[in-house]
C-alpha cells in the first residue's frame, strides 16, 4: 500500500481529485479550504479535502463567489 502524505499540492488535486485546470484548482483551494504556501507551491490538508469532496450535502462548488 502506498503511503500518502498529509498535504496535497495543486497538481495532485488536478490529477487525482478534480479534473479541472490548475487555476480553477487554486481558486477552489482558496475558497473552500485553508491552503498553506510552502516555498513556491500551495498545499492543502488531504483529510480536509477528502472530507469536503465526500460530503453528501454538497453537490456543487461554485467558483464565482
Amino acid at each position: 500500500m502506498e503511503k500518502k502524505s498529509a498535504m496535497v499540492d495543486i497538481s495532485e488535486i488536478t490529477t487525482n481529485y478534480l479534473p479541472v485546470s490548475k487555476r480553477k484548482a487554486r481558486k477552489f483551494a482558496y475558497l473552500y479550504l485553508d491552503p498553506k504556501r510552502i516555498g513556491n507551491r500551495i498545499y492543502v490538508e488531504r483529510e480536509k479535502l477528502e472530507a469536503l469532496l465526500s460530503d453528501c450535502d454538497r453537490d456543487s462548488f461554485p467558483l464565482n463567489l
